[in-house]
């Protein structure tokens, strides 16, 4: 095998940093964002843009937590 420095092998036994797991977490819940606001924008025609896709989305998501909690309609 390959030889590592002192330094790289306590990063590698230590893990990840809290800040690498908020990274990871940011990553993941950004890529998800994304797949869901191209679904819309692709779904449906009449929605010009990514930008009005994810307005779309926004307020789906508001819509949903209304229903649930029983406000509106």
């Amino acid at each position: 095998g390959k030889k590592i420095e002192s330094g790289e092998k306590d990063e590698i036994i230590q893990g990840p940093d809290e800040i690498d797991l908020v990274r990871s977490g940011l990553e993941e819940t950004m890529i998800s964002a994304t797949h869901e606001i191209i679904d819309c924008w692709k779904k449906n025609k009449a929605i010009p843009d990514m930008r009005t896709a994810a307005y779309v989305v926004a307020i789906d998501k508001v819509g949903t937590s209304y229903a649930e909690l029983g406000i509106f309609p």
